[in-house]
């Protein structure tokens, strides 16, 4: 096997996958040719090393959308992630005086229609006739 197979063939024997004569094979490329197992050896240990970067707990890893939002919120003035009543300038009347209002129009509405159904009652019983007994 000359060197250049056995590069292609160094993700397959660091994950295992090389048996039988490959095995043989590519282990007597790497004991023939020292800058080809040094190569290997370095690639292992890179990959050793990168496989071990996610195994540690101790570090904390920041949470960084709270302040992203935050720039995008204050750059784009409220209207991406704004939260509309932390934004309003200062207290509005306005929904209260409207919603007095619209209490206001219902009870004109409500007395409105009793004095109709009350007129209608009480001409109701003028236009009945007199019961001849």
């Amino acid at each position: 096997m000359n060197p250049e197979e056995a590069r292609d063939l160094f993700s397959e024997a660091y994950d295992g996958m090389l048996a039988g004569e490959r095995l043989v094979a590519f282990e007597a490329a790497l004991d023939e040719d020292p800058e080809l197992k040094a190569e290997y050896d370095e690639l292992v240990e890179l990959l050793d090393e990168a496989h071990g970067l996610g195994d540690d707990d101790s570090v904390e890893v920041p949470n960084l959308l709270p302040g992203v939002q935050k720039k995008l919120r204050e750059r784009s003035k409220g209207r991406y992630y704004g939260d509309r009543f932390s934004l309003a300038k200062g207290f509005s009347w306005m929904p209260i005086v409207l919603a007095f209002v619209m209490l206001g129009l219902l009870g004109l509405a409500y007395a409105g229609l009793h004095m109709i159904q009350e007129l209608e009652a009480s001409e109701d019983a003028t236009e009945a006739p007199a019961d001849p007994e």
